[in-house]
């Protein structure tokens, strides 16, 4: 974390926090259809599960309000509905083991619990896991800001410091945002590898913003919760509705914010119109 900060120095008195992929980055379909989930049944050998699990996944990481999930903790959560029909994976167990218990969900700590235990299950999660990076990489190029983003990003950073606050990893991120020119519209990121969003945002915080001068932009309910631990406000990007939804940040919400009007009935109209747009 105080390596993200190094060269981070605090300008405003406003800070907007952005989530990337299904809120920035029109990612997450892609990522989840064509990446993550073939993957997993390719490494894990699960080819004859095919349309169950791809089903499981969808559902998880696009339409319920587990959208927005660490990649690991998807993968327990389609185990576990395997385990429910009477499929048991061999280790599955170790891997739910480490993401309940883990300090952090990365790349790195992975490596070093495979390196720690020698776990042959988590072992192969850390291939699943590098496969899909690896993946992702070559698609970067077809990754696109979804319409209008960078106009708002624009009038967003003329009066808030901005922050990318990610579970995806810093590079891709990175490289995402300055294909795109949106680079110069943030001032830190904030991925996979530096651990919770809540955490990210509490580390901003603590470079001296004020809480009620801070929102928190995502389209999951974990960064609805990422916001409500750090008592800041939490802007949704509605999926399916992404255009709408910046529209109403940049109309709406942002005024509301430097004005001191964001109330928790407001709030508490944004988190429901995030509620009826996912199920579960």
């Amino acid at each position: 974390m105080a390596n993200v900060l190094a060269d981070f120095t605090k300008k405003r008195e406003f800070l907007v926090c952005l989530d990337s992929d299904g809120c920035v980055m029109d990612t997450v379909r892609l990522k989840h259809c064509s990446v993550f989930c073939p993957e997993l049944i390719r490494v894990f050998g699960l080819e004859q599960y095919n349309d169950y699990i791809t089903e499981a996944w969808e559902d998880i990481n696009l339409r319920s309000i587990t959208r927005g999930i660490s990649r690991f903790e998807s993968v327990v959560q389609v185990f576990d509905r395997l385990k429910n029909r009477g499929v048991e994976i061999p280790g599955s167990d170790e891997i739910a083991d480490w993401v309940a218990n883990s300090s952090e969900l990365s790349t790195a700590t992975l490596k070093a619990e495979v390196t720690r235990t020698g776990s042959a299950a988590l072992r192969k999660l850390q291939q699943w896991n590098t496969t899909c990076n690896r993946r992702i990489q070559t698609l970067e190029p077809t990754f696109e800001p979804f319409p209008g983003v960078e106009n708002s990003l624009r009038q967003l950073h003329a009066v808030a410091d901005v922050a990318v606050v990610s579970a995806a990893n810093e590079s891709a991120i990175a490289s995402e945002w300055n294909r795109y020119g949106l680079a110069r519209h943030a001032d830190v990121i904030f991925g996979q590898e530096v651990g919770s969003k809540a955490n990210s945002i509490a580390a901003m915080l603590a470079c001296g913003y004020e809480s009620r001068k801070v929102m928190m932009v995502g389209d999951a309910m974990g960064d609805a919760q990422a916001a409500a631990a750090n008592g800041v406000a939490f802007v949704p990007i509605l999926p399916g509705r992404e255009a709408e939804s910046w529209r109403r940040l940049q109309e709406e919400a942002l005024p509301k914010l430097l004005h001191g009007t964001f109330r928790p009935e407001y709030q508490a109209e944004l988190l429901a119109a995030l509620r009826s747009a996912l199920h579960g």
